[in-house]
């Protein structure tokens, strides 16, 4: 009686992959700061319709809540905002939402706004069983000001797709 008990279990963590998200920035304008400070509010994965189209949306995953530096992570540094075990399964998008963007410029050390511009990429990805996704969100800090009313903006510059540790897809491409 304890084996059928226990093989529910084993069979929902067979059919669940493990899955990441990290981010870090593109070196743009983020020179010009001594502090970039975001809060990320959730992350929002797209599941692929396939014939059950009308199951189709946004599934919400709660990420870390503390601020994050993004002065910090930049070229090849990234920080982990989400790592969980998610059921198997092919998806389509990816959004990520934040609550809070602000920064402190270098020179002055004054405080300036930043316009958050980040929305949702088309990104085709799979979350397959016992294996590991990870998805690292390449963001960029822009200095727009030539352009006015226009300052700082905050968006996606690309992203990285891995699958156990291989990368898949990187877009922009290159090294």
């Amino acid at each position: 009686m304890a084996l059928c008990l226990a093989t529910p279990a084993a069979g929902a963590a067979a059919s669940e992959g493990t899955f990441e998200v990290r981010i870090k920035d593109h070196r743009e304008a983020i020179g010009d700061f001594s502090q970039l400070t975001l809060t990320v509010g959730e992350i929002l994965i797209s599941p692929k319709p396939g014939l059950k189209f009308w199951q189709s949306g946004w599934k919400g995953l709660a990420a870390a809540p503390e601020a994050i530096d993004l002065t910090k992570y930049i070229g090849k540094n990234s920080v982990r905002i989400f790592r969980g075990s998610l059921n198997t399964g092919a998806f389509d998008a990816i959004h990520l939402k934040l609550k809070e963007v602000s920064g402190l410029l270098k020179k002055g050390q004054r405080s300036t706004e930043i316009k958050n511009t980040v929305g949702p990429i088309k990104l085709p990805f799979e979350i397959r069983a016992q294996g590991e996704t990870t998805i690292v969100l390449d963001l960029v800090v822009l200095d727009m000001s030539d352009h006015p009313p226009r300052g700082y903006e905050l968006a996606i510059k690309g992203y990285e797709l891995y699958t156990n540790g291989k990368l898949v897809d990187k877009v922009p491409p290159g090294p």
